[in-house]
């Protein structure tokens, strides 16, 4: 089993430190076990840590990859370990991304985007005079960019817009259309996130409908928790695996250094 969304202390809401995470996902018999924490913010002027409780400092960042390469040495013989990253994506901010992530020492990067404008996708209060069918449409612009940028092999929970009910229910899978259509013609990943099972929408990211269009298009998908303590590691994966069985899956997309390779479900189910 591989699980490859997780977070750490670092990031300011969550607990436990990295070698915990590793720690469980070995009690818990995975394959391999991703890092990959919230990257610094940038984007909201000087202050290097501008929103403690959100994400870690910039300071914290070169800590964070050396620490986590140093794991994935020390644990190599008990579990696979990949270094990764949960990255925003910012319109205009995409050659400040590429640089940070081309020279580092990762295995993927996972393309989120939690922010459209100066509106962070989990606030539970719509930006004031937009509309549920402005934001999706702002929010898919950007997912569309990020797959478009080559910076990231994962696109991360691609329909989080729904914690807070913030997604129009007319149409809502066409809106998607095009940019599943993008996320394919760009070769990268997405996952299929549980921790929409521990929210409020109670459903995974992203919908069985949109799982079902990827699939037919032929993307890869990969699995995350989006841990944020040692527990939630591999949380309803045999769910997860389950409902990816059935939409017709039969590959999960793994990484190593910045490469992908497909593993049959068979394997691990």
């Amino acid at each position: 089993m591989y699980d490859y969304h997780t977070h750490h202390h670092r990031c300011g809401h969550a607990q436990g430190n990295l070698e915990e995470y590793i720690q469980s996902a070995i009690r818990k018999g995975l394959t391999e076990i991703g890092l990959s924490d919230h990257s610094p913010i940038y984007h909201l002027g000087d202050d290097p840590h501008p929103m403690p409780d959100t994400a870690m400092s910039q300071g914290d960042l070169p800590e964070y990859l050396r620490e986590a390469n140093e794991l994935k040495k020390r644990y190599s013989d008990q579990i696979g370990v990949r270094v990764g990253i949960e990255s925003d994506y910012i319109l205009g901010w995409e050659e400040h991304y590429r640089g940070l992530w081309q020279d580092a020492d990762l295995d993927y990067v996972i393309g989120s985007v939690h922010w459209v404008g100066d509106w962070h996708i989990f606030s539970k209060e719509l930006p004031p005079d937009h509309t549920p069918e402005e934001l999706l449409q702002g929010y898919l612009l950007r997912i569309r960019g990020a797959a478009k940028s080559g910076i990231y092999n994962i696109m991360g929970h691609i329909d989080a817009l729904k914690v807070w009910d913030f997604i129009p229910k007319r149409e809502f899978v066409a809106a998607y259309a095009e940019t599943l259509e993008t996320i394919a013609d760009a070769g990268v990943a997405i996952e299929l996130n549980t921790s929409g099972w521990r929210k409020v929408c109670q459903e995974q990211y992203p919908s069985q409908e949109i799982l079902k269009e990827a699939h037919r298009l032929g993307i890869p998908v990969t699995l995350g928790s989006d841990a944020h303590t040692p527990d939630h590691i591999a949380s309803e994966f045999d769910r997860a695996l389950d409902l990816l069985m059935e939409i017709g899956y039969t590959h999960l997309a793994t990484f190593e250094k910045r490469r992908m390779r497909a593993v049959p479900i068979s394997e691990i189910a």
